[in-house]
């Protein structure tokens, strides 16, 4: 018996290990890490400013860099870092439910360093806004600005009015105010090529404490007209009147005139890689006598999602001061 039970113990110490081969291994590894972009990722590139500006010595660039450019994040943040002559302009922002986000440093056109701003605004379309600025110059706070309002629509949502109340800071002064707007617009087509449209904004600050005001108005009727196919001209003018007076130097409006035109020309059944469309602009500022004439060379490349190429373009100062005349180099981008 004892001997039986031995063989017994043996014939499935044998058999076990044979029964355990029939099942596969299970591994314990882990996953490979795969990365993948968000849905919807390569679309935002669209929004992507890359700038290039040689200013008037093409030897010297004033600024290299890009705006907008989309992080790979399911959130759509953007960020921007361009080199200036004397400061670095880099900042991140986004837009989550009708909330614009931003911090950073921003080029506002007129410093000679970037600007600091923190900026939170909630600006739908209809409904309840509020928001909140905090920006800063060479290192010292020079305006903040806290607001609440509600915005509502008429005429099919054509026409929208805004009301906001909010308290301003800049140097030396700390004042709330009052701001209301109403604008909208309207077009229709004539026929197959003809497209025109009339925008208009109307604005009013109130300052209650220093018994002061300032309204502005601006009407910019605007043409489109496709002559052939691929081919666009369009055509706007800006009117702004303004009068009274601020007490933040900040939200001043003053009188300002401007009119612009463009020709483009996609070209049909662009490759893989070359040429894309041929664009010219021309923009007439009449409150400041400048004229400025751009011409770009937009490039189709596969893997972008929008044409990008060089633009060489000339700048006519004041009649009375020709020495702000000056070539204009850049890099543009358009959406395919």
């Amino acid at each position: 018996m004892l001997k039986a039970g031995f063989v017994t113990l043996a014939l499935m110490a044998v058999a076990a290990p044979g029964r355990a081969q029939t099942t596969p291994a299970q591994s314990t590894a882990p996953e490979p890490f795969r990365f993948q972009f968000p849905a919807g990722y390569v679309g935002r590139l669209g929004g992507t400013e890359g700038t290039l500006d040689f200013g008037a010595d093409i030897d010297k660039i004033n600024a290299f860099g890009v705006r907008s450019f989309p992080l790979p994040t399911a959130q759509d943040w953007r960020v921007a870092l361009v080199k200036h002559l004397n400061y670095w302009e880099y900042n991140i922002s986004t837009r989550i439910k009708d909330t614009t986000l931003l911090a950073g440093v921003v080029n506002n056109g007129e410093a000679p360093s970037g600007v600091a701003k923190v900026e939170v605004t909630h600006d739908p379309f209809k409904g309840i806004q509020y928001g909140a600025i905090i920006q800063g110059y060479q290192g010292l706070p020079n305006l903040a600005r806290f607001n609440v309002g509600y915005a509502s629509t008429v005429w099919q949502d054509r026409i929208r009015i805004l009301n906001v109340v909010g308290i301003g800071a800049e140097p030396s002064n700390f004042l709330p105010y009052t701001f209301s707007q109403v604008n909208g617009g309207y077009g229709e087509p004539i026929g197959p090529q003809f497209n025109w449209r009339l925008d208009s904004t109307a604005r009013l600050y109130t300052f209650p404490l220093d018994n002061k005001a300032q309204w502005s108005l601006d009407v910019t009727p605007s043409l489109a007209y496709r002559p052939a196919a691929g081919v666009t001209l369009n055509l706007s003018h800006l009117e702004r009147f303004a009068g009274g007076e601020v007490a933040l130097p900040s939200f001043n409006l003053a009188r300002y005139e401007e009119s612009n035109a463009t020709i483009t020309y996609r070209i049909p059944g662009t490759p893989d890689f070359g040429l894309g469309a041929l664009r010219v602009r021309g923009t007439r500022n009449w409150t400041g006598d400048y004229t400025y004439l751009r011409n770009d060379v937009l490039l189709n490349i596969k893997a972008l999602p929008f044409l990008i190429g060089p633009s060489i373009g000339y700048q006519w100062g004041p009649a009375k001061n020709g020495s702000t005349s000056q070539m204009l180099y850049a890099l543009v981008v358009m959406g395919k």
